[in-house]
């Protein structure tokens, strides 16, 4: 049995795309795992999670994926600029926002030098605050570290490379004050508490990518009970938001990568119990 033969076997149980988890970096972790409980092949990790329901538990956040990098999607981002002063206002003294699925910290990065470069002057009264989480350590180290390979930086464009990083041999990281806006943690998306009244949400290239089913619905839940009503969710462009899971938000702009939440009469009575599912 080959890897790619054990992932179309196992992941449709666990409602997950068997085909965004053809990477080196899902197999290292899933083969650490089969030495671990002392197990040689494929076959013995398929009859494994079959019949231990405590394994099947742990297997969908060994495929976790821990690649990104700073400004991905670089028009989305400039579409984000647009549409974030709605969530702004003169009124507003506090902005909160969740980057979920953070990895490296790349993402919320982007967005704390997207902030200074273009909002902090035009609203200096409002505390814009930046929680980012994600649930593999090892990632979480390398966010607090923060010092990336260019490759990280090939789609910042030139003026902000310049403006917001500092060289340090062959790395790059973000000014301190860049850094300082944005508090880690780890936090599993779909059964740790999630963040409440965020203002916005960024989870790109993780649920709308490699969830399927109940899976994917449940964490559209999550984010629809942690949005404030009118709060953005940022995903990535190259991501489909299915028809079906799309009540309580509206698209915004035309790359797709934004969703605006709206809370609709159904929504005040509507019990999901999804998560109750998983």
């Amino acid at each position: 049995m080959t890897f790619d033969e054990f992932l179309r076997s196992v992941c449709p149980k666990y409602e997950l795309n068997w085909r965004k988890y053809r990477r080196r970096s899902a197999r290292h972790r899933v083969l650490e795992r089969m030495r671990k409980l002392g197990l040689g092949s494929w076959e013995d990790y398929r009859e494994r999670l079959l019949a231990d329901e405590a394994e099947g538990a742990i297997f969908p956040d060994l495929m976790r994926v821990t690649v990104t990098r700073f400004f991905r999607d670089c028009e989305c981002w400039e579409e984000l600029s647009q549409h974030l002063p709605t969530i702004v206002g003169a009124d507003t003294d506090n902005v909160r926002v969740w980057s979920a699925g953070c990895c490296g910290g790349e993402e919320p990065y982007s967005l704390a030098i997207l902030w200074f470069d273009r909002f902090a002057l035009r609203f200096p009264n409002t505390r814009f605050d930046i929680l980012a989480t994600d649930i593999d350590e090892a990632s979480l180290h390398r966010a607090h570290t923060a010092r990336y390979h260019p490759a990280s930086l090939r789609e910042v464009p030139q003026g902000l490379q310049e403006k917001w990083f500092e060289s340090r041999g062959h790395l790059f990281t973000p000014f301190p004050n860049v850094r300082r806006l944005v508090r880690f943690q780890r936090h599993n998306l779909l059964s740790d508490p999630p963040p409440q009244e965020i203002d916005l949400l960024l989870c790109r290239y993780l649920p709308f990518t490699y969830y399927r089913g109940r899976r994917l619905e449940a964490a559209i839940d999550i984010f629809a009970r942690s949005l404030k009503p009118a709060g953005l969710l940022m995903i990535g462009r190259k991501e489909e938001f299915p028809e079906r899971y799309r009540s309580g938000f509206a698209p915004v702009g035309d790359t797709g990568a934004l969703w605006r939440r709206v809370v609709r009469r159904c929504d005040l009575t509507q019990v999901s119990g999804i998560n109750d599912k998983l």
